[in-house]
C-alpha cells in the first residue's frame, strides 16, 4: 500500500512540474537585460540614436529565456517620429566566461495601429 501511495505522489508531482514549465510567470528585467533589449531593437531601426522606449513587460517560461514586449518610438526614414510601435522578442541569458551575457532576438514588430496587449498575449507575456 505504501508503494502505491508513494507512486501516486510522484506522479502528481511530475504533472505539477509539467504545468509550471508550460505557463509563463511575470519577470522583472534587470538593468543589463533592459540594455540588451534596447540594443537589440536599435539594430532594426532607421535612426537608432533617436529611439526612446516606453513600457516593457516580460515573462519567463523557463530559466534563461524571457519573453519581452514593449513600445519604441523612433524616427523613420522621413525623419518623423513613428508615434510608438510595439515590439516583441526573446531575451536569452547565457553565462560567458563566468559573467552573464544577454542576447535579444526580435520576433515581431508592429505599427502604431497594432495593439500592444494583443502582441504581448500572442508572445505569452500577458494572458
Amino acid at each position: 500500500m505504501k508503494k502505491i501511495v508513494i507512486a501516486g505522489i510522484l506522479m502528481l508531482s511530475s504533472c505539477a512540474g509539467f504545468t509550471q514549465r508550460d505557463q509563463t510567470i511575470p519577470y522583472t528585467l534587470s538593468v543589463g537585460e533592459i540594455s540588451a533589449v534596447q540594443n537589440g531593437i536599435r539594430r532594426y531601426l532607421k535612426d537608432p540614436a533617436s529611439a526612446t522606449f516606453g513600457n516593457m513587460m516580460a515573462a519567463q517560461r523557463q530559466p534563461g529565456i524571457v519573453y519581452v514586449c514593449g513600445i519604441v518610438n523612433s524616427k523613420n526614414k522621413a525623419g518623423a517620429f513613428t508615434g510608438g510601435e510595439p515590439f516583441a522578442g526573446v531575451l536569452k541569458n547565457t553565462i560567458a566566461a563566468g559573467r552573464a551575457a544577454f542576447s535579444f532576438t526580435l520576433t515581431a514588430q508592429g505599427s502604431t495601429r497594432t495593439n500592444l496587449n494583443d502582441m504581448c498575449r500572442q508572445n505569452g507575456v500577458v494572458t
